[in-house]
């Protein structure tokens, strides 16, 4: 049989001393908090710096508490004239987000489907040309073997056995400075 282990919950950092937790971490914390502060202090720039923004905080902070004491009624309704005004500005800047949205959506989406569909037939009309032009190509290829007398059959003996005047004709064996073309680097 196996005897059951007591589990402790407590964690390291948070050790029960004498009845009392001990926080070490969190002493660290304040105690390097308060040192730094001291040692801050120690400039005289930065003693400058904290005297004037206490002091105008505190002139801030005393300031509002005047103006509360003197008029409480007034000073509320001061806030919610500003919190009127600000809140009806965001609504017509929201409203003119949204109509502007929407001028976009009207005219630049449909502009660029119109596009879409307009490049669309474009190239359906090219392949129907390229077809076509295959057509014709075809059909001058049998004219022109018409009139020659040229056979097909004839036409792959003299293809296999082709003179330096055809080569010269259609060189592709010699080399061109052009991009692109046939015999190019």
């Amino acid at each position: 049989m196996t005897q059951p282990v007591p589990y402790e919950t407590g964690t390291r950092n948070n050790v029960k001393v004498n009845g009392k937790r001990s926080g070490k971490l969190v002493k660290g914390m304040v105690m390097g908090a308060v040192v730094g502060g001291a040692l801050a202090m120690l400039d005289k720039t930065t003693r400058k710096n904290v005297t004037s923004r206490t002091s105008d905080m505190k002139d801030s902070t005393m300031g509002m508490v005047a103006k509360v004491r003197e008029n409480p009624s007034g000073l509320v309704n001061d806030w919610q004239d500003r919190l009127k005004t600000a809140s009806n500005v965001l609504k017509e800047a929201i409203n003119d987000a949204q109509s502007l949205y929407e001028k976009v959506n009207d005219d630049v989406v449909d502009q660029v489907n119109q596009i879409k569909d307009d490049s669309t037939e474009m190239i359906a009309s090219t392949k129907e040309a390229a077809e076509e032009l295959k057509d014709i190509g075809s059909k001058v290829k049998e004219a022109g073997e018409e009139v020659t007398g040229d056979s097909t059959s004839s036409q792959s003996a003299t293809s296999s056995t082709s003179t330096s005047e055809d080569q010269s004709i259609h060189p592709t064996n010699r080399t061109s400075t052009i991009p692109g073309q046939v015999g190019s680097k």
